[in-house]
């Protein structure tokens, strides 16, 4: 075999035994065991003194109320629960004949909680029959197709 530029043919991969890939590099927690900590325990005098600039920032600082909502959405987002009024939405496109994918673009939730949620509540989640899947157009734009 010959070397080749992996620049030129990135598809042609030199395999000869003299030109191994070096071996991983081990990090430190991968040598010590997943249990160890990164930072040192934090002493209880520490831990007083954060508790109380924490709670005199909430008691005093008047960006706590934006500080405060700004979690609540950052919580929100991160949820991994359906609302009643997001269920009752996925229901209707559900009905509708609409694709897990396209329910998920549409109401900005991942389409794996939209599937553990219904399931979880007794709905099917099984694909749309055919009958009740979205007709295609039948405009002068299916020329595009």
């Amino acid at each position: 075999m010959t070397e080749t530029n992996s620049d030129t043919y990135p598809h042609v991969v030199n395999r000869s035994p003299d030109r191994r890939a070096p071996e991983p590099r081990q990090t430190d927690t991968a040598r010590e065991g997943s249990t160890t900590r990164r930072r040192a325990p934090m002493s209880e005098e520490q831990r007083r003194k954060l508790s109380l600039a924490q709670n005199a920032y909430i008691a005093s600082d008047p960006r706590w109320a934006e500080h405060r909502r700004k979690l609540a959405d950052a919580q929100i987002a991160r949820r991994m629960t359906l609302t009643q009024e997001e269920l009752d939405a996925v229901l209707a496109m559900r009905a509708k004949g609409r694709t897990f994918s396209y329910i998920q673009e549409e109401i900005g939730v991942c389409h794996d909680v939209i599937r553990r949620e219904l399931a979880e509540r007794g709905y099917s989640t099984a694909p749309a029959r055919r009958e009740r899947c979205v007709r295609r157009g039948k405009g002068f734009w299916r020329s595009f197709d």
